[in-house]
C-alpha cells in the first residue's frame, strides 16, 4: 500500500513538474510571438515602405536600411515596450485580434509551438531523462478506428452542450475564455477561419493534447497499474490547464470531466488513435457550432 502511495506521488509530481516546464517553454515563445506580432501591427507601412524602396534599389545596403528602421520606429518600440509590460491584456486582446482577423495562419503556429513545447520537451524528459515508456503509437490504425473516435467525439460533444444548456437554463455563465470568446465571434459565418481553425485547433491541437496527456502522462500511470489512479489524476490536470484570462471556473471542472472520457476510451479500447479522433472531432464540432452562431453552446 505504501509503495503505490509512493508511486503515485510520484508520478503526479513527474507530471506537474514537466507541464510547469512545458508551460514555462511555451511561454517564451508565445509571448516573443506576440510582441513581434503586436509590435509590426503598430508600425505604419507607409513609415517603412520607402525605406524597403531604397534598399531594393540598392540605394543603402543592408545595414543601413536596418539602421534606419531602428530610428524610425524606435518611438514606437519604445511606447509599445512600455505598454507591454505594463497592459499585458491589452497587447494580448490586439493580438488575438490580428490573428483571427488578419492573419489567421497564426493559428497554425500558436498550435505548433505548443506541440514543440509540451509533445517535444515532453518527450525529451520522459524518454532520454526519466527513462519512462510513453506510446509508440503502434496501436491498429483504420477506417473502423477513425469512425469509432469520430462517433465518441459526437457522443461527448452532444453530452456537453447539453450541459451548457442546463447551466444557461439556470443562468449559470460558462465562459470559457477571452480566446475562445473572440474565435467563436470572428468564426461566425467565417470559412476561411474556420478552415485555419479546425485544422490548427480542432486537428493539431487535438492529436497534440491526446499524445501528451494519455500517450505520455497517463500511459506511465498504466504501466505502473495505476490506471484509475492516472485517469482521474491526468484528467484534473488537463481541466485546470484550460483555465485562462477570463475562464470561469465551470469551464476547467467540465473539460476535467471531458478528459475522463478521452482518458475512459483510451483505456477501454487501449488504441491512442480512437481518442485523438475523439478529441479532434470534439474540438471541429465545436468550432462548427461557432460557425452557424450557435451562442453559449460552444463545447
Amino acid at each position: 500500500m505504501q509503495s503505490r502511495f509512493f508511486e503515485i506521488f510520484r508520478l503526479t509530481t513527474y507530471s506537474l513538474g514537466l507541464i510547469l516546464l512545458c508551460r514555462f517553454v511555451f511561454s517564451l515563445f508565445y509571448q516573443q510571438l506576440i510582441y513581434s506580432v503586436a509590435l509590426n501591427d503598430r508600425i505604419p507601412t507607409d513609415l517603412v515602405e520607402p525605406i524597403f524602396e531604397e534598399q531594393v534599389a540598392q540605394k543603402i545596403g543592408l545595414g543601413e536600411a536596418i539602421e534606419k528602421l531602428r530610428e524610425s520606429t524606435k518611438s514606437i518600440q519604445e511606447d509599445f515596450n512600455t505598454e507591454f509590460e505594463d497592459h499585458f491584456e491589452k497587447v494580448l486582446e490586439s493580438f488575438y485580434d490580428i490573428m483571427l482577423k488578419k492573419k489567421q495562419y497564426l493559428l497554425f503556429f500558436q498550435s505548433a509551438m505548443w506541440f514543440v513545447s509540451y509533445v517535444g520537451v515532453g518527450y525529451f524528459i520522459l524518454v532520454k531523462i526519466l527513462k519512462i515508456e510513453i506510446t509508440n503509437l503502434q496501436e491498429d490504425l483504420n477506417l473502423k478506428v477513425i469512425l469509432t473516435g469520430v462517433l465518441n467525439g459526437f457522443i461527448i460533444c452532444i453530452s456537453v452542450m447539453g450541459i451548457l444548456a442546463l447551466f444557461k437554463a439556470f443562468g449559470v455563465e460558462a465562459n470559457p475564455g477571452l480566446f475562445s470568446q473572440k474565435l467563436y465571434k470572428e468564426v461566425a459565418g467565417n470559412g476561411y477561419l474556420l478552415a485555419w481553425s479546425v485544422y490548427s485547433i480542432g486537428i493539431i491541437t487535438g492529436i497534440a493534447e491526446e499524445l501528451f496527456f494519455r500517450g505520455f502522462l497517463l500511459k506511465a500511470f498504466v504501466d505502473k497499474g495505476l490506471a484509475q489512479e492516472g485517469l482521474l489524476i491526468i484528467s484534473i490536470i488537463f481541466g485546470m490547464l484550460h483555465y485562462g484570462l477570463g475562464t470561469t471556473f465551470e469551464v476547467p471542472f467540465l473539460i476535467t470531466f471531458v478528459g475522463m472520457y478521452f482518458g475512459y476510451l483510451y483505456l477501454r479500447t487501449k488504441n491512442l488513435w480512437i481518442s485523438m479522433a475523439c478529441h479532434a472531432t470534439y474540438n471541429t464540432i465545436g468550432l462548427l457550432v461557432g460557425y452557424f452562431g450557435v451562442e453559449g453552446m460552444n463545447p
